[in-house]
């Protein structure tokens, strides 16, 4: 009888408690925490899945499965993530969440990040180039898809060509073309290589003037933006695919051959080469006077853009076709051996390896809150 008593006697003093302290001006109850995005990298592979990491601690946020494997690059733009795949889907996906928000099949591999311009979003698939709405993905009314004749393997890029009235959007497909469009997506002009060939490589389109672009034929060309004709071309002894960027009157790109070159962008000399052990698809970015990119010997290169040193390089287990994205002083990149890197880009000192459980032929695009770092494959590389 006495614990009976002492029992409720405890429960009503915890009540009355409970009341007092709910009643207290000063009590609020618990709210969640404010929910605020922050920088953010985003990555695919083979495995069909799309990854957002913290690009500083490497903490997963979020995976979203698509359909088909993701060679292209993601595409970031009015806090909307772009993904393309081989199996021919476009995901619109929230960037915070990792939620879709509109899927859109073009019936062809979509290879090439998509680039946007003037809120119209310019997406290759196939052997076509579409000019659709970002938000609905459906075409822009008016505008008919360009149909190049070959599959585009590599991503738009947009420029103003020679005299700055007539801005053009340039693509390159397997059929041995590179072709100038207008916004109506009307051809300005063309240019097939006396070579035979087929371009998979990004046009590098930095001034009004000029084009760079590789080609599997061996060779790098230097196309005048105006009437598409030639201007030079470099030889190498292996495919081009790596995309080239041009920097300080450099073009600088990698070669099947197993070389990285450096060439005179002007008269198209040659100013530097570097051997590595396999052939070189990467696409280089540029950081600090150094040059970064991957090659197929498993290695990631820094090299002296002035004379070519080699400064460091880091084994992996696996080739590097991923093509390198710089970031507050780091550079990220994908392996085949299923890993995401971040090395210090000035001693090459790792930071943090992530496991995405698929073989990276894509790259990584890093959102900065405010900005975006893509690799100089993308359309929209910033050199």
């Amino acid at each position: 009888m006495n614990l009976r008593r002492r029992y409720w006697t405890l429960a009503a003093s915890a009540v009355f408690t409970l009341a007092g302290l709910s009643s207290c001006k000063d009590y609020s109850p618990d709210q969640p925490f404010p929910d605020v995005y922050t920088q953010t990298l985003f990555v695919s592979s083979n495995n069909q899945i799309v990854y957002a990491i913290d690009p500083i601690s490497g903490e997963s946020k979020w995976k979203f499965p698509v359909a088909g494997e993701v060679h292209a690059t993601p595409l970031l733009y009015n806090k909307n993530l772009y993904v393309g795949t081989l199996d021919g889907n476009l995901y619109r996906i929230d960037p915070q969440y990792g939620t879709e928000q509109t899927v859109r099949n073009f019936g062809a591999p979509i290879v090439g990040t998509p680039i946007v311009r003037e809120n119209v979003l310019l997406i290759a698939a196939g052997a076509r180039l579409y000019a659709v709405d970002p938000v609905s993905l459906s075409d822009i009314v008016g505008i008919t898809p360009f149909d190049i004749g070959g599959d585009i393997m590599a991503s738009p890029a947009i420029h103003n060509i020679a005299g700055g009235q007539t801005k053009a959007i340039f693509i390159a497909g397997m059929n041995n073309r590179v072709v100038a469009l207008n916004e109506s997506l009307q051809q300005i002009w063309s240019f097939t290589p006396t070579q035979n060939g087929a371009f998979y490589s990004s046009p590098c389109v930095i001034n009004d003037s000029f084009l760079y672009i590789g080609n599997d034929n061996g060779r790098l060309y230097a196309l005048k933006t105006v009437d598409g004709t030639e201007k030079w071309n470099f030889v190498t002894n292996g495919q081009v695919r790596s995309s080239p960027i041009q920097i300080g009157g450099n073009v600088l790109f990698g070669s099947s051959d197993r070389y990285f070159y450096s060439v005179d962008s002007a008269l198209g000399q040659l100013r530097w080469k570097v051997q590595t052990g396999d052939e070189i698809q990467s696409s280089p970015a540029v950081y600090n006077q150094n040059v970064y990119f991957g090659s197929y010997d498993r290695s990631f290169y820094c090299v002296d853009i002035i004379d070519g040193t080699i400064k460091w390089t880091q084994l992996t287990s696996q080739l590097i076709k991923s093509s390198p994205v710089i970031y507050r002083g780091d550079v990220y990149f994908g392996s085949y051996d299923k890993n995401l890197y971040r090395l210090d880009a000035n001693d090459g000192s790792q930071k943090f390896v992530f496991n995405i459980n698929g073989q990276m032929a894509t790259s990584p695009i890093i959102d900065s809150v405010g900005g975006a770092a893509v690799p100089s494959i993308s359309g929209d590389y910033k050199y």
